[in-house]
């Protein structure tokens, strides 16, 4: 039962990599499966004109047969010599760079085809991220291994393995057997063995996520410039350190553990050659066979049908990673992907409600958001606050349609929020969140990504960075807007942090999106900077609906309405001054900040 399910991952592998080749260059699996074809039939060709080469030399030289009788022979000696180079000289020059090209480019379309229609809770889950990790990392990999690589030797090898065994059985009926268990047997337990290993690299997935993502972090520009102002290099290096010996001496220890049984497994071969040479000596001592059929198969018992047979077994003990990595494609394309309604329009101006939402992040028990309920109007200026981790971004998760609700609804516009199509949801919001996204490319093509059917309109472009007050930054650029933003690259720039936030309100500013949210986007400022970019930002939104979430308060006053969370609920709403006579948490809050922000006023 177990082998037959392997079988049938093995073929379904196999198949989705054909596929894909069938669909954008059938002629390349056509001169694949040829070319194997012709290396198959070359192998027991050899056999036998290796054997007729030796004979027949002998006859000549015993002036038995004449030497132009001869010729012929030796032309294809030759031409057993050449062709495998010629074969070799098509697989490596045409058949693996042409598909690897395929791969490179069709495979990396579907993985990120499919990325842009996953459900974003995907990338808060660790199992999904593993599936996601593995998919991405080894998949080309694998698929350039099934084809042309294993594809081309499964089916050389199986027709050289058939002509050879043929060539023994001609001799004595039974040879081949005594030529294949031994075969079959260590072909089982070299599997067995390997489809462990791989489950316990599986089961390592975590610790090596440890060391890999602290070894990626200190080698980026930032993590070596902070780490030798604070000297911390030789205590992270020396953890990266610890954390992979630790991994290896994991591995070491499994691996030692079969040491012995590995060994004895791995030389059945190795006797079965001896056995049958042995054998081939008996047939030939009593004249069943001439010389040159002794020494032809002798030699193909150490070389071709060795490597055939290796090369079957190796295929076999590497398949299970590469299934096992297709697997995790399948998972992959399996991941839940975000539900989208048949709104085509995006709403002028937008109403957002939230009844009665309770939510819990999936895979944990606490509940973030406990029976939420509010309404904001269209056009309306509306700051959350409150303290950290009580809701107040999960919120803004919820709207923009990132995890949905447990219970209860959310709808804009009067519509629910899946109701609308994927275009209208990706064109309704202009967010700004704490951590911006930092891209290697020009100034007006960062600020463009905020609408991407805009990125060549540089009317729009400057129109948006105006707004966020980053046009007298662009104009000081070496290269204005078309400057690239990376150090990695000559001539590139890297922009402060309030420079890079201003950008990306510009980005929110791009295209007519009717609803605005600022999540912490000017933590890097001071409060005066602050309230004058929340000062501008208003003013510029007009009639859009503007949602803020921020821990400072200085900006709360001069939106319409403060919406205060507590444990996962709201306990307070009103506008700033409604809030400051009511004396509860809001006014708690603000008045701790009072005083700091009066001396940063004053400064």
């Amino acid at each position: 039962m177990k082998e037959a399910k392997m079988m049938l991952r093995i073929t379904s592998a196999f198949k989705q990599v054909l596929v894909i080749i069938v669909k954008h260059r059938p002629f390349l699996a056509l001169v694949c499966t040829i070319s194997a074809m012709i290396s198959g039939f070359l192998a027991p060709l050899a056999i036998w004109v290796n054997s007729q080469i030796i004979d027949l030399g002998l006859e000549v030289a015993s002036h038995k047969l004449s030497f132009k009788n001869y010729i012929p022979y030796l032309i294809l000696f030759g031409i057993s010599l050449l062709m495998p180079q010629i074969i070799t000289t098509i697989k490596t020059t045409y058949l693996e760079p042409a598909t690897e090209l395929i791969f490179s480019t069709s495979l990396k379309k579907d993985l990120i085809r499919q990325l842009e229609k996953m459900s974003y809770e995907h990338f808060e889950n660790e199992q999904s991220l593993e599936i996601m990790d593995k998919t991405f990392n080894c998949l080309e990999e694998s698929a350039t291994h099934l084809f042309p690589n294993y594809f081309f030797r499964m089916i050389a090898t199986t027709i050289s393995l058939l002509g050879i065994l043929f060539l023994f059985f001609d001799i004595r009926w039974w040879l081949p057997l005594t030529l294949l268990l031994p075969f079959f047997l260590d072909s089982y337990f070299s599997t067995k063995d390997q489809f462990d290993i791989y489950q316990e690299m599986d089961a390592y997935w975590q610790r090596e996520q440890r060391y890999t993502i602290l070894g990626k972090m200190l080698r980026t520009r930032k993590s070596v410039t902070e780490n030798q102002l604070l000297q911390a290099s030789n205590y992270l290096v020396s953890t990266y350190k610890s954390r992979l010996e630790k991994r290896n001496k994991e591995f070491e220890h499994y691996y030692f553990m079969n040491l012995t049984r590995h060994f004895l497994r791995q030389n059945i071969m190795r006797f079965s050659q001896l056995i049958n040479v042995l054998i081939l000596l008996f047939i030939y001592y009593r004249g069943d066979i001439a010389i040159g059929v002794l020494l032809a198969l002798i030699m193909a018992i150490f070389s071709s049908l060795w490597e055939d047979l290796y090369s079957l077994k190796n295929i076999v003990k590497s398949l299970g990673v590469h299934v096992k990595t297709f697997d995790y494609y399948q998972a992959y394309l399996q991941l839940s992907q975000d539900e989208y309604g048949m709104i085509d329009q995006i709403p002028r101006t937008c109403s957002v409600v939230f009844d009665d939402v309770c939510f819990t992040y999936p895979g944990t028990t606490k509940q973030i958001l406990k029976h939420v309920s509010f309404k904001i109007e269209a056009g309306e200026k509306v700051a959350l606050v409150g303290q950290n981790a009580e809701g107040k971004s999960t919120t803004i998760k919820l709207l923009l349609g990132l995890f949905k609700p447990d219970s209860g609804q959310i709808t804009i516009d009067g519509q629910p929020l899946s109701a609308y199509t994927q275009a209208v949801r990706e064109g309704l919001f202009g967010t700004v969140f704490q951590e911006i996204s930092k891209y290697d490319i020009s100034v007006n093509d960062n600020i463009g990504l905020g609408d991407v059917s805009q990125i060549g309109n540089r009317e729009l472009i400057l129109e948006a960075a105006k707004k966020a007050n980053l046009e007298k930054i662009i104009d000081k650029l070496p290269e204005k807007g078309a400057t690239l933003l990376s150090r990695e690259f000559t001539g590139g720039v890297d922009l402060s942090g309030g420079q890079w936030q201003r950008l990306a309100i510009a980005r929110a500013f791009m295209g007519e999106k009717p609803l605005l949210i600022l999540d912490e986007p000017t933590s890097q400022m001071d409060p005066v900077v602050e309230s004058q970019i929340y000062s501008d930002f208003l003013a510029m939104s007009e009639e859009k609906t503007v949602l803020l979430v921020t821990h400072r308060l200085g900006a709360t006053k001069i939106t319409d309405r403060i919406i205060v969370f507590s444990g996962g609920s709201i306990i307070e709403a009103g506008t700033h001054d409604e809030l400051v006579d009511k004396n509860g948490l809001y006014a708690e809050m603000f008045q701790s900040q009072q005083q700091w922000y009066d001396v940063k006023e004053g400064a």
